[in-house]
């Protein structure tokens, strides 16, 4: 299953929220479990937020992908659909 992950940090943060904001971000680039891929991920200019494609084997594993990042980013998740295959010539 593919997602798009749209996420922007919630504004006026704590430091300490800042800090495990990072370390769930960390954790989303170095620690993503088996089977799963990071197919894109654009990161936005202001670094306020990103958007991610993500593939996964299930809604729960992305569910608990985003979990670190609770009350730290507002997030969208939407499922993707691929695309049609090409026209034969």
């Amino acid at each position: 299953m593919r997602y798009i992950v749209v996420s922007h940090q919630r504004p006026n943060l704590s430091p300490e929220e800042t800090a495990r904001l990072y370390a769930a971000a960390n954790q989303f680039y170095t620690g993503m479990p088996e089977g799963v891929k990071l197919e894109a991920d654009f990161i936005l200019a202001d670094r306020t937020g990103s958007y991610s494609v993500v593939n996964v084997p299930d809604r729960a594993t992305m569910d608990a992908i985003m979990a670190p990042f609770a009350g730290l980013v507002n997030a969208e998740i939407h499922l993707l659909l691929d695309p049609p295959p090409a026209p034969q010539a």
